[in-house]
């Protein structure tokens, strides 16, 4: 009856090593699934606009999808260049690429104030419950993910960007 017992307590001690090691598991095979050629899974962000859009709505155009934060030290030192990019694309008036922002791990009223502080202008919205950055299995910020046309994924950085790192990450959709 002892011996039933201490197995009984050893089960229960690795009860949480099992679900840990499932959940890995699980998340790993999950990410596996975001990586180049994969099709980009779809989202809903509220931009701050107050418009609504989905990833579907940009179908037959690329879609430079960036995850950043206010408090991110490298979002902060690789957004001016994002911001010039995004405005340059929406300026132009047959543009194969359309950028868009997700700031994640924030709250609506530090990214507002933090865009009308840095003058930016680019489309994004604020990912409220990081469902988005979930799906995207992201890890790091700033994380890039350059969507083609068709909605699969072509390229994936972690990490900030140089205006030159930038511009070769975009270059199959530059004019």
């Amino acid at each position: 009856m002892a011996a039933e017992y201490l197995l009984t307590m050893k089960q229960k001690k690795l009860l949480p090593v099992i679900i840990l090691v499932a959940l890995i598991a699980a998340s790993s095979a999950f990410a596996q699934n975001i990586r180049e050629g994969a099709a980009a899974p779809d989202f809903a962000l509220m931009l701050s606009t107050g418009k609504q859009v989905k990833l579907s709505d940009y179908k037959g155009k690329a879609v430079l999808l960036h995850f950043w934060a206010t408090w991110c030290p490298p979002c902060r030192a690789e957004l001016p260049e994002m911001n010039k990019l995004a405005a340059k694309l929406a300026d132009e008036k047959d543009a194969k690429l359309a950028f868009l922002a997700v700031c994640v791990s924030d709250q609506e009223k530090s990214r507002a104030d933090f865009m009308k502080k840095n003058d930016y202008t680019f489309t994004g919205g604020l990912d409220k419950d990081d469902s988005i950055a979930g799906k995207y299995a992201v890890q790091g910020i700033p994380t890039s993910v350059l969507i083609s046309a068709d909605g699969k994924i072509e390229k994936i950085h972690v990490g900030a960007m140089s205006a030159s790192g930038l511009a070769g990450f975009i270059s199959a959709y530059e004019k």
